[in-house]
């Protein structure tokens, strides 16, 4: 059996931690042999840390990244783009010299990769919303729908999508796909008008709740001798994406909010705060919350420093939910920072920054402990992660209760995917 994952940015920890869980639960359903070929944005990079992977670069890069020319690129682009889907389609009609003659050796092997394939998976996240580039996407999507290979969407949140041009392609491309699956009902309301068979869309949990430990899940259900905070984790990130809000005061307010918590939770409960992400360590990569998390500390004062650590290292999805696994909070901006720490049986209280979060958290019966990026304010801020701490006790059991139903609905994936491929179409394969 030979899967492709293609879309990945495993740079991202939280990507990484979608990946990981997608080779888990699609081992479940093939077999431990199966092969796996990840089509990632900075594999070189990445193959540093994850060596253990056997990556490639995404084929639209691969199509495209070699062409600096600044006035024609644009062009030029666009030609080699076409160029390469004609060799696909060539492929696809079992016309390999033809193939070969258009595509450079990297090109052909990739695409001799997408013809052989036995199952194309859209790794899980959140990419598929109009705050990215889309084109690299549909690329990818169109080149293995040329293979007539079943194309699965791991579990997303996606949309909305209000540009006609957006529209028209995703409908062809979801019809076209065998199975979509994603992780919120709002995702689902989108996909409305852009799917005609609905029934190929099932909402299952985040693939990444596959790693929670049920050991821990079963000890944190139960009540704690001491529900006072002695160790709390923070993690953050840089966003620009704001909507009701100019974004320059509004990572300002985020700032300044997170300044006041730090101080109140070193004040009120002498804890141990660690600033710490899902997505740090890694210079090559473009986004490093560490670094972000440094700019709020030195605006921390002297007794309150003190208190607090700033962990910059790299740790893989697995080796950080070992670490989250000793904390006893954990205030989270990365929506996967907050459910690796869940998984670890270590309690969240999340900032929202996309619908992804609220969703979550809404079905968690967390709506209370929660606020809104847009909406982030000191007082408030302070107000509900006491609040939460206060409830604790209350809640613990009802929540890590959910939490393994999220782990179980993650595994269901399994079943899903091996009955669609089971049912696939013989004469499409």
């Amino acid at each position: 059996m030979k899967i492709i994952i293609s879309n990945t940015v495993i740079l991202n920890g939280g990507d990484a931690a979608i990946l990981i869980s997608i080779m888990k639960i699609l081992q479940a359903a093939f077999g431990q042999e199966t092969e796996f070929v990840v089509y990632d944005s900075q594999p070189e990079t990445a193959k540093k840390y994850y060596p253990q992977l056997n990556l490639r670069h995404l084929i639209y890069d691969q199509s495209i990244g070699s062409i600096k020319v600044r006035w024609l690129g644009r062009m030029l682009k666009l030609i080699s783009l076409w160029r390469l889907k004609f060799a696909a389609w060539c492929m696809a009609k079992n016309q390999l010299s033809l193939g070969k003659l258009c595509a450079s050796k990297t090109e052909y092997d990739s695409l001799l990769d997408y013809k052989t394939a036995d199952l194309i998976v859209s790794t899980g996240g959140t990419y598929l919303v109009e705050n990215y580039g889309l084109k690299p996407r549909f690329f990818d999507y169109q080149i293995s729908l040329m293979f007539r290979q079943p194309l699965i969407f791991f579990t997303q949140s996606l949309g909305p999508f209000t540009q006609p041009e957006n529209r028209r392609i995703l409908k062809t491309i979801f019809d076209d796909s065998a199975l979509i699956l994603l992780r919120d009902r709002q995702s689902a309301k989108h996909l409305e008008a852009l799917v005609t068979q609905q029934s190929k869309i099932s909402v299952v949990a985040d693939a990444a709740f596959a790693l929670a430990n049920l050991e821990a899940l079963e000890t944190a259900k139960r009540p704690q001798a001491n529900s006072s905070p002695r160790k709390i984790a923070i993690s953050v990130r840089d966003w620009r994406y704001f909507k009701t809000v100019d974004p320059e005061l509004g990572i300002t307010k985020y700032i300044q909010a997170l300044v006041a918590l730090t101080v109140h939770l070193g004040s009120k409960y002498q804890a141990n705060i660690t600033y710490i992400s899902s997505c740090q360590g890694i210079p090559e990569y473009w986004k490093d919350d560490s670094e972000f998390a440094l700019n709020i500390v030195n605006q921390l004062p002297s007794e309150i420093a003190k208190l607090v650590t700033v962990n910059r290292e790299f740790h893989d999805p697995e080796t950080l939910v070992k670490i989250i696994g000793d904390y006893d909070l954990v205030v989270a901006t990365r929506l996967h920072m907050a459910i690796l720490s869940l998984g670890a049986g270590v309690p969240v209280f999340p900032i929202a920054y996309e619908f992804k979060t609220a969703e979550l958290f809404s079905k968690l019966g967390q709506e209370a402990w929660m606020i809104d990026i847009e909406e982030m304010d000191a007082t408030i801020l302070i107000e509900r992660v006491d609040s939460l701490i206060n409830a604790l006790p209350q809640v613990r059991q009802q929540l890590f209760t959910k939490i393994q139903a999220e782990r179980s609905s993650a595994w269901d994936a399994s079943d899903l995917v091996k009955q669609v491929f089971a049912q696939w179409p013989l004469d499409l394969l």
